[in-house]
């Protein structure tokens, strides 16, 4: 027996406790202790080997891309590399007696590099990684045009900014060309405004000739509002004529032209959103009020107008009225005149007849009977006739009765005037179709992109918050 086993040789529990240290490496406890942990260690390994799905061969004839096969390639490469930086660092401890702490290090190094690839494959097969990338990328997509008016891109700085919330493309200073860029557009609404009345005050209306008076029907796509057909009436031109309007402020109308403008430099230049020089312009203002405001004018001929009562048609017919009127009239003239002319004169004679024989001779042969045919044919219109005062007071009732029925006949129409109300359907429609359309509109009308339109933002609060400037 040596003499490192004769010292190493426990006596007994008490001396070996007594004579070893237990800060040694040869304590019981520590040795006990380092066999127990390196069996559970073992355990562990090949538990771990078992259980790790990446851990086996790589299936080369699976064609099914799950990419399971390319984790486990990853895997196995690691594990080399891993296990040949074990040897290295062993190899480098022997040959260059390199301290314990710098090969712990190395092999830290390679077991970090092995857990990164299995972390890394982890985190690409998780969709929460995905779905907060596409957010990232959205939110890129979105924020970043912005960020870049704002700032005026990284070289610009808050310069840029200004100049973009200012109209420093204008050609002069902002509170002179504001003024010179209202009055523009004054004058090009006004012209818009006037081309409007103009075609609705074209519209034909006559009292006089309301069977070719034009009917108007006008519907606006901006609000849904309609006016449905009616004459074109005075009133009803007032109230198309009240619908036109303008849905831009001064402030907002100059923000868009100036950018506008702009836009057509840019694209002159192949560049975008880039601040040049530019000049406020009538026909600039013009070419707004133009995309803004718009109006069709279909005509439809041969309509109806809604009440069916435009024309009055005028018959004439006979009127039996008359007839009755003609015949009593004749009929009590005729019984005026027998009267006065035959009757009246013989019953005047019969009176001065002094020989009462001879006058009841007469009057059998000359009146009687005369004055009973006359009953006859008068009496039903003109009453009884009678004899006292040798005919007159007769005479005089028959003059007052038959002046009576002249006066009906004149005041009866031979014939009478039939009037028909309708339509003869010669009537013109002309259907309007009004469009004002939004600022958001106009921009995607002039092609503008989220930059353009954030400047044109930028520039209308610059006018708002400018004291200089009065909208």
């Amino acid at each position: 027996m040596s003499v490192i086993e004769t010292q190493l040789r426990p006596q007994s529990n008490n001396s070996l406790n007594n004579e070893v240290p237990i800060s040694s490496p040869f304590h019981p406890l520590r040795s006990a202790a380092k066999v127990t942990a390196k069996k559970s260690f073992s355990v562990l390994k090949n538990t771990a080997g078992k259980a790790n799905p990446f851990d086996k061969p790589v299936n080369k004839a699976d064609t099914a891309d799950t990419g399971t096969e390319s984790l486990k390639l990853g895997y196995r490469v690691t594990k080399k590399t891993y296990q040949a930086g074990k040897k290295t660092v062993r190899g480098v401890k022997v040959l260059y007696k390199a301290p314990v702490k710098t090969a712990r290090i190395a092999v830290g190094t390679v077991k970090l590099a092995g857990s990164l690839v299995v972390h890394t494959a982890a985190v690409l097969l998780n969709p929460i990684f995905w779905i907060f990338l596409v957010v990232l990328l959205v939110v890129a997509v979105f924020i970043i045009p912005v960020v870049l008016i704002l700032a005026g891109g990284a070289g610009g700085g808050s310069t840029t900014n200004k100049a973009y919330g200012t109209a420093a493309g204008v050609n002069k200073d902002i509170t002179t060309a504001f003024p010179e860029a209202e009055e523009f557009y004054k004058i090009a609404a006004e012209n818009k405004q006037n081309a409007f009345n103009s075609m609705i005050d074209s519209l034909y209306y006559s009292t006089d000739d309301l069977s070719h008076s034009n009917l108007v029907y006008m519907k606006c796509s901006h609000d849904g509002s309609e006016y449905q057909t009616s004459m074109a009436t005075d009133n009803r031109k007032q109230q198309l004529k009240d619908k036109f309007s303008n849905s831009l402020s001064k402030a907002e109308a100059i923000a868009l032209v100036y950018v506008y403008l702009e836009k057509q430099k840019n694209d002159e230049n192949s560049t975008s959103a880039q601040i040049y020089e530019v000049e406020f312009t009538q026909q600039s203002f013009d070419d707004l009020l133009n995309k803004m405001v718009s109006w069709t004018e279909t005509t439809y001929a041969n309509q109806e107008c809604p009440q069916h009562n435009c024309t009055v048609h005028k018959e004439e017919v006979h009127n039996p009225d008359w007839d009755t009127a003609k015949y009593n009239c004749d009929t009590s003239v005729n019984a005026f005149y027998e009267w006065r002319d035959v009757i009246q004169p013989l019953i005047e004679h019969n009176m001065h007849i002094p020989n009462g024989a001879a006058q009841s001779q007469d009057w059998d042969a000359n009146i009687g009977w005369r004055i009973d045919n006359w009953n006859l044919v008068y009496s039903s219109l003109m009453g009884n006739a009678y004899t006292s005062n040798y005919g007159y007071d007769c005479l005089a009732d028959l003059d007052r009765i038959s002046d009576y029925y002249i006066d009906i006949l004149n005041k009866t129409p031979e014939n009478n005037v039939i009037e028909t109300v309708t339509c003869d359907r010669v009537h013109d429609l002309h259907s309007i179709g009004l469009d004002i359309i939004s600022k958001d509109s106009i921009m995607d009308s002039w092609g503008f992109d989220d930059n353009y339109k954030q400047w044109v933002e930028l520039t209308y609060q610059g006018f708002l918050n400018n004291p200089n400037i009065q909208d």
